[in-house]
């Protein structure tokens, strides 16, 4: 069982794990854009932030430093807002035994899990702003979650 701590992002100190990162080394993200980002609130960001928890390990000889487990695309995308810098981030820290079982979990079947159940993302973004329409919520234009998604408005549709 891991033990969570909540650090600021300003003091955190962390690089992947050699093992992950090796693992990872040919991944391919597209760049982010400034666009993406810009229309970003400090609210959302905080509030994206606050769903976030790392899986890390100590640093084995450098007792402030964490190494990361797992890919977190979402994190360093966030990490790259000024608004990030004032939040805090959760982590889980696990025992120095554990890193390649968490490695091996996270870098292959978190991501085949998260596959299956993303292939109709744009469409449940979709449904769930008409729903929010009918019911009179304000969910955020379809403009600002196509340049999020980095797609076109009308990608957001079933």
């Amino acid at each position: 069982m891991p033990n969570r701590k909540m650090i600021a992002l300003r003091t955190l100190e962390l690089s992947y794990h050699p093992l992950l990162e090796q693992v990872i080394k040919d991944d391919y993200y597209p760049l982010t854009k400034q666009t993406q980002l810009s229309c970003l609130s400090d609210q959302e960001i905080s509030r994206l932030l606050e769903q976030i928890t790392l899986p890390v390990i100590c640093h084995p000889t450098l007792p402030s430093q964490y190494y990361l487990l797992a890919p977190a695309t979402d994190f360093l995308f966030l990490k790259q807002c000024s608004h990030a810098m004032t939040q805090q981030v959760q982590l889980n820290i696990y025992p120095l035994d554990e890193a390649e079982a968490i490695i091996e979990t996270l870098s292959f079947i978190h991501p085949c899990l998260q596959h299956g159940l993303l292939i109709t993302s744009l469409q449940n973004i979709s449904k769930r702003y008409k729903l929010a329409k009918k019911h009179q919520l304000s969910p955020p234009t379809k403009k600002k979650m196509a340049v999020i998604a980095d797609t076109s408005p009308t990608a957001i549709r079933h």
